[in-house]
């Protein structure tokens, strides 16, 4: 799996929030579970500001600290993303094997 640019991910949680209705839906998507639970991971002034975003589907804020905010949530978030236990299937190439999910022989 490639790592996400900020604009890719931005674009993914707008799809979560907006399209998946990741907050209230009763079987959401799975990567759009996986990104809330990581967004939920997040400080809460990142958290809030990416939420507040994806919510109204705005990809980048004018405010100069809400663009802060924006920024970093989104850079912890590829980085908790990359980790080798955290894979998002859509991302995924087909006929890969998704990663963390092997068994030792």
């Amino acid at each position: 799996m490639h790592k996400l640019s900020r604009n890719e991910l931005a674009i993914m949680l707008v799809w979560a929030f907006q399209d998946e209705h990741v907050e209230t839906a009763h079987a959401p998507h799975p990567d759009a579970a996986a990104l809330y639970c990581n967004v939920m991971a997040l400080p809460i002034a990142e958290a809030s500001t990416l939420i507040s975003h994806a919510r109204r589907g705005n990809v980048q804020p004018s405010d100069p600290i809400a663009l802060a905010h924006w920024t970093r949530g989104l850079n912890l978030l590829r980085e908790m993303l990359a980790q080798p236990m955290c894979s998002l299937s859509l991302l995924e190439e087909p006929g890969e094997k998704p990663a963390g999910r092997t068994r030792a022989a």
